[in-house]
């Protein structure tokens, strides 16, 4: 255990230390994108590592993270996540992965819902409750392109549907990722969203999703037990931003988790027995000094292997 916190100690440490905010691409004034729902994450798991997950890639919440990833499955998998976020706000996310001989398929549903907000009108009297509702459901395919599974290609067509009070529209896109086994020890990653990019129109003018391409990297050492990983992002109209995160296993069965990226300093813990998983994920938002603080969050999320 000593050895264990020793190494957490020295992640965080370095982390906060040796990377300066320019490094780290911490932009607050980018402000919002559409579709920027889809940019909060999947899996606690993946949340309790900063969101460093598209060089990783290795379970159910693939389909969400990097479609190709889901060729490393060895079983299908189901996994789960919910969020308490702020003001009646709440996040969800369930993906289903499959494994076969040629490949693996999967799918995924994605929402944000959040109400109770007081409406007003341009004379500030109130005009009511309203609600606020964003839903995406994606379905993937992947498969190796080179023998021996090195490599992998995985493409994913989603849906997704907007709510705002009684106006609502939906749109269609594609995403598409790659996913290298370089050696066995490192894994490469990348995913590009909106190839075809959603458009949702709910009044007068339309929004177009923004492309968005993220490069990662997965390190394992220690002999397997320590999980490092790098993301890095550019989307459309945004600057670049730099996701980091690790993760450390022991007994087989505990695992420890950290990371970081524009937005948030995150913690995690996961718990393993047989096929089964459960995990939690703590997030500290806005922890940078100079920005408005946001608060904390808590993200639990499980998985099931079936064999």
């Amino acid at each position: 255990m000593k050895k264990l916190i020793i190494i957490i100690s020295i992640l965080i440490s370095s982390i906060q230390t040796n990377l300066s905010a320019a490094v780290l691409g911490l932009a607050r004034e980018d402000g919002g994108v559409p579709g920027a729902f889809l940019s909060y994450g999947a899996g606690a798991r993946a949340l309790g590592m900063g969101k460093a997950f598209v060089g990783v890639s290795d379970d159910a919440s693939s389909v969400y993270w990097n479609a190709a990833g889901t060729t490393q499955l060895e079983n299908p998998q189901i996994c789960a996540l919910y969020a308490s976020l702020y003001e009646e706000t709440g996040f969800g996310f369930a993906s289903y992965a499959r494994p076969f001989s040629g490949g693996a398929i999967g799918a995924a549903l994605v929402n944000l819902n959040s109400g109770g907000f007081q409406l007003r009108d341009e004379l500030n009297y109130e005009t009511g409750i309203g609600s606020l509702s964003e839903t995406a459901g994606i379905v993937s395919y992947a498969r190796p392109v080179i023998s021996g599974g090195k490599l992998s290609c995985g493409v994913s067509l989603k849906i997704v549907n907007q709510r705002i009070n009684a106006l609502s529209d939906t749109g269609y896109g594609i995403d598409a990722g790659l996913m290298w086994n370089a050696i066995p020890a490192v894994s490469l990653g990348l995913n590009v969203q909106n190839i075809v990019a959603p458009t949702l129109k709910l009044k007068e003018n339309a929004d177009v999703y923004p492309l968005s391409v993220t490069a990662g990297l997965g390190w394992k050492v220690f002999s397997n037990k320590l999980l490092v990983a790098i993301d890095v992002n550019k989307t459309e109209g945004r600057q670049v931003k730099t996701r980091l995160g690790a993760e450390y296993v022991f007994l087989d069965m505990f695992a420890v988790r950290a990371g970081l990226d524009e937005t948030e300093l995150a913690t995690g813990a996961g718990f393993r027995w047989g096929d089964y998983s459960l995990d939690y994920a703590f997030a500290y938002h806005d922890a940078w000094s100079g920005h408005e603080n946001l608060g904390i969050s808590h993200r639990v999320g499980f998985s099931v292997n079936f064999r």
